[in-house]
This record gives C-alpha cells, sequence and structure tokens, in this order.
C-alpha cells in the first residue's frame, strides 16, 4: 500500500470514536450508535432531521455546562440533548423574565447512564418570555462532547 493510500485512513479508539467522527462529519449525519443524533427516519423523533443543525460544546472535567435559550415570543420549544459517554446529570428549567415569576422544573436532575436512551429529546409551551435552562454536570474526570439543537415552533392558543 503507498504512503498516499495510507494517509486516507483515519483510525480511532472506542472512547475517541465520536469526537475523530465530529471532524470529519456534522453531528446531525452521524448515526446515533456512533455518537451522533441521525436517526433513520423513523417514528421516533419527526421533530428534527439532518437539515437542523447541532451544536457541539466540550464540557471539561468536574464542572457544570449551562444552554441558555432565550424565548422572545409566546412559542412552543423542542430541543435534542446528547452527551457522547453520558456518565452526567442533566436537568431542564424554565425561568420567567416577570419579576416574582416561579421557575418551572421541566425535567428534575437525573444521573443519565450510558445504558439510558441516547438522545434526550423534550418540548415546553412557552406562555411568557423568558429562558429555558439545560444543565449538565459532568462529575467525572475526562472531558465531554455535550451536542444539542432546538426549535421554535409556533405557539397554538
Amino acid at each position: 500500500m503507498t504512503q498516499r493510500t495510507k494517509s486516507k485512513f483515519v483510525f480511532s479508539g472506542p472512547k475517541s470514536t465520536a469526537e475523530t467522527l465530529f471532524k470529519y462529519i456534522s453531528p446531525e449525519q452521524v448515526p446515533i450508535h456512533y455518537g451522533g443524533l441521525s436517526v433513520d427516519f423513523c417514528e421516533c423523533n419527526p421533530e428534527f432531521t439532518i437539515d437542523d443543525p447541532a451544536t457541539v460544546i466540550t464540557i471539561k472535567p468536574a464542572t457544570k455546562q449551562t444552554v441558555e435559550i432565550l424565548v422572545n415570543e409566546r412559542c412552543v420549544i423542542v430541543w435534542e440533548l446528547r452527551v457522547v459517554g453520558w456518565e452526567v446529570s442533566y436537568s431542564a428549567e424554565y425561568v420567567p423574565n416577570t419579576e416574582g415569576g416561579y421557575t418551572i422544573i421541566i425535567h428534575k436532575a437525573r444521573k443519565m447512564a450510558p445504558t439510558d436512551e441516547p438522545v434526550v429529546c423534550n418540548s415546553f409551551t412557552i406562555s411568557e418570555l423568558g429562558k429555558i435552562l439545560l444543565t449538565v454536570n459532568n462529575p467525572t474526570s475526562s472531558k465531554k462532547k455535550l451536542l444539542y439543537r432546538f426549535k421554535v415552533k409556533p405557539f397554538c392558543a
């Protein structure tokens, strides 16, 4: 095999497969079983397609990462979230802008194990302006990749 042919191959171990794939393919096009967000057009999540871009964030060891989604209108927010390797805890809450408004817990903090569903999908109907906070706590000693994307859908009263 020539050196030119060898240079076209990329090898990766099981722990860094997703990270290596993300260097060459966007996360929304990488299949779920390889650490991405792509599903074979099934009924499980019709909200997102490979055309909906995902954001990738590195969560440092022993830190919390909060994703803030600002809401400027009455709507329904739909999101999809995945942490490659899991072993983190995830929570979601809605914080209204109004003075004296109550924080609503959408998803209580829960430890997510690698055996759990690989992608967390959720939605919330917004009736007043505010923000949604998606919090991922990484208590492990290794960094993790957080993939997320969201959509704003019109509010139907």
